[in-house]
């Protein structure tokens, strides 16, 4: 860990400690406020590596790559704002690799009050009572009927929450029925986005039309539709590439034609180019 990567990490620590709270900010990246304090103030003597690392991947901070403004980025980004300040739910259903969770973690590191989680294969219904409220900055201790209390009481005092719910067909049946309730206790107060891969748009309408408990309300509250994205294009792969640093064309026709419309891969690509060309120089 380099003191360069150090000072971006303290640097994205101070932004979310802005929109939240430092307490908040630590319960979220498993440490102490104390840690976090220390980070802050650049008294790193003690603090291991290991630790620097921790709190990277916990809050989800990404060195050394910047996000572009793609067609998808802008178009989510706004109508996440619209159901921010209208407090309306919404889906999207489109392919991995589209930029929808890249443009999730950028809403809720740029907007106040914004909530989100990236669900796992794995997860119960308490895993998911209490990812969501460590994602809040809350204790995570409790029963699942504790933790599904203290996540709607904490939403309800905030002004005007969006809860992004991401990868959310990996959800069991029994924790996806908690939006419902979520829904129905914020009603006017809070919005929601579910997202996840097409698997997502084809099991809520095949639970509507089996009549399974819970998937034609779950499927009413997001307006009976899944908002579909664009196609990755050249313009899109060129600011991605020009944001970090690339301005070959010929290199960029490139990445772009072997891309597949994937933006992980684009990235792999740009990475791996300056990796040649360090290892050159």
């Amino acid at each position: 860990m380099t003191t360069e990567q150090k000072h971006q990490i303290v640097k994205e620590i101070k932004h979310l400690c802005a929109l939240t709270s430092q307490n908040k900010v630590a319960t979220k990246a498993g440490v102490s406020s104390a840690t976090i304090s220390q980070m802050i103030n650049q008294n790193w003597d003690l603090i291991k590596d290991e630790m620097w690392r921790k709190v990277k991947v916990k809050l989800r901070i990404e060195l050394d790559w910047k996000t572009a403004q793609t067609t998808n980025l802008e178009y989510i980004y706004r109508h996440a704002e619209k159901a921010k300040e209208k407090s309306i739910s919404f889906g999207i259903s489109y392919d991995a690799g589209a930029g929808k969770s890249q443009t999730y973690k950028l809403i809720a590191s740029t907007l106040p009050n914004v909530i989100y989680i990236e669900c796992k294969t794995f997860w119960k219904s308490k895993s998911y009572a209490k990812a969501l409220v460590t994602a809040c900055g809350l204790d995570d201790f409790g029963t699942t009927e504790d933790l599904v209390e203290r996540f709607i009481d904490h939403l309800s005092g905030l002004d005007k929450p969006l809860v992004i719910i991401d990868q959310m067909d990996k959800l069991k049946d029994g924790s996806m029925d908690f939006f419902i309730d979520f829904y129905n206790d914020l009603v006017g107060h809070c919005g929601f986005l579910l997202s996840g891969v097409p698997a997502l748009e084809k099991r809520i309408k095949r639970g509507v039309k089996a009549d399974r408990s819970g998937y034609f309300e779950l499927w009413s509250r997001i307006g009976r539709k899944f908002l579909k994205l664009k196609l990755l294009v050249l313009t899109d792969v060129a600011k991605i590439c020009q944001e970090n640093g690339l301005y070959d064309s010929e290199r960029i026709e490139i990445i772009f034609s072997n891309c597949e419309g994937d933006l992980r891969r684009v990235k792999q690509d740009v990475e791996s180019y300056f990796l040649n060309h360090k290892n050159v120089a």
